[in-house]
């Protein structure tokens, strides 16, 4: 089955044919929003009411990120698995670059049932932020190593943050989570004043407004949700801000600076699974900053029927990115 999708908006008069696909491929254009894609149907869907609540979708797409409609992401049922034929190699990043479509559709064409012993997942919430504590219950402390900046909800600036201290923590909450954090207006600009906030959680979630240095019942103006032992970010699967977290490992809190990280270090909150765990690509290879497909072959899985799923690029014909183009197939029941 041959099919070709793009899409740039929800409305149907907004849907652009990508460039021609090869035999068995198709493209979708997932450059600004999630694309949701019906394997059975070979069609793009829109998700009604919300993707969360949609049996619509099996597999979606949004610049690097990829979605599978099961566990927290949606009420699918989808699990996936990686085969992970390359990765298993270990490969150099020059074995990496001569790997084309190609030459690893036989990969793709010989697997024609699922390995004994594959164990399939479903989709977790996997926050942008993370190792912010360690241990667990009354025992947990804050690590103020872990040190990450954090876009605003408006991407106009950011901030470095860390947490500081928990206070009061129990199994489920961290008690009061002290944070210090200090704002830029861009990536040129200093960093101001360091800024020192507590914020109670035992209460209940709670979002911070970093501008404000309050915490906030406002529903899309904040960047930081403090929910349980999970701090969220404004956008992605957490929010419908532009907000999104990257963690500094080069600089300390006090040395760190907006030249400290690039745009392309932030990460929002996902859902993922096996596509987070085994990541469909390399990065920076030869210095480009590119995208490179490690070509291996994932099986997604609804109920009795299984698909196998390959990732062929990430690029579409004049070297725009975020167009990716995969072949699948439905395996024999």
């Amino acid at each position: 089955m041959v099919a070709s999708f793009a899409l740039a908006a929800c409305s149907t008069s907004d849907v652009t044919a990508p460039p021609a696909p090869s035999a068995g491929a198709f493209t979708v254009d997932a450059t600004t929003r999630w694309v949701y894609v019906s394997l059975a149907d070979s069609a793009v869907v829109t998700p009604s009411p919300s993707s969360g609540e949609s049996s619509a979708w099996d597999i979606a797409f949004n610049a690097t990120n990829v979605m599978l409609n099961g566990g927290q992401a949606g009420p699918g049922g989808v699990t996936g698995y990686c085969v992970c034929q390359n990765a298993a190699k270990n490969p150099s990043n020059a074995e990496w670059l001569a790997m084309t479509a190609e030459s690893q559709k036989i990969h793709f064409d010989t697997l024609s049932r699922t390995p004994a012993g594959a164990v399939f997942v479903s989709d977790q919430l996997t926050p942008a932020i993370g190792g912010f504590y360690s241990g667990a219950g009354t025992g947990a402390v804050a690590n103020p190593d872990s040190v990450y900046f954090v876009r605003y909800a408006d991407s106009t600036g950011f901030a470095k943050v860390r947490v500081t201290s928990l206070t009061s923590p129990t199994a489920t909450t961290p008690g009061r989570v002290t944070i210090e954090y200090a704002l830029a207006g861009n990536t040129d600009a200093a960093f101001g004043t360091v800024r020192t906030a507590q914020i109670d959680v035992s209460t209940g979630a709670k979002n911070f407004d970093l501008n404000s240095g309050q915490v906030t019942t406002n529903a899309t103006d904040w960047e930081l949700r403090f929910d349980g032992y999970t701090i969220r970010v404004n956008g992605g699967a957490s929010g419908t801000g532009k907000s999104a977290a990257a963690k500094i490992t080069d600089a300390t809190f006090a040395t760190a600076t907006p030249a400290s990280t690039v745009a392309n270090a932030y990460r929002s909150d996902v859902y993922a699974g096996v596509f987070n765990t085994a990541r469909y690509y390399r990065y920076n290879l030869s210095g480009d900053n590119r995208i490179t497909p490690t070509f291996d072959v994932y099986l997604i899985r609804r109920g009795t029927r299984t698909w196998k799923l390959q990732i062929l690029n990430y690029y579409n014909s004049t070297g725009s990115s975020r167009y990716i183009t995969f072949r699948y197939a439905k395996l024999a029941e």
